[in-house]
């Protein structure tokens, strides 16, 4: 193997409702703002801080040259910590634990 030539492999990029749990295979370059399936929004914002959450992504690699990786709307405020989402204990968004 050549050591100056780039690696090739193909990346598979899907998106992951937080609310319905639907995947969505991306069809550009841009991530969709809500959800096909339910119409829920996919960016989440902060109620404490007033930024925005950047989306979190796992990687999968099922082959040596392919790499799926799968979007899924963030569950905490990477600036404050804050939950971003109510959870079944009655807790309200944007408060920290």
């Amino acid at each position: 193997m050549d050591k100056n030539r780039p690696v090739k492999f193909r990346l598979r990029v899907d998106i992951q409702c937080g609310l319905c749990g639907s995947l969505t295979h991306q069809q550009g370059e841009s991530l969709p703002r809500f959800c096909p399936c339910c119409g829920g929004a996919m960016e989440r914002f902060c109620l404490r801080c007033q930024k925005r959450a950047e989306m979190y992504f796992e990687e999968w690699w099922p082959e040596d040259d392919e790499c799926l990786r799968t979007y899924s709307p963030a569950k905490r405020c990477s600036g404050c910590n804050a939950i971003l989402e109510p959870d079944g204990n009655n807790q309200e968004p944007g408060y920290q634990n």
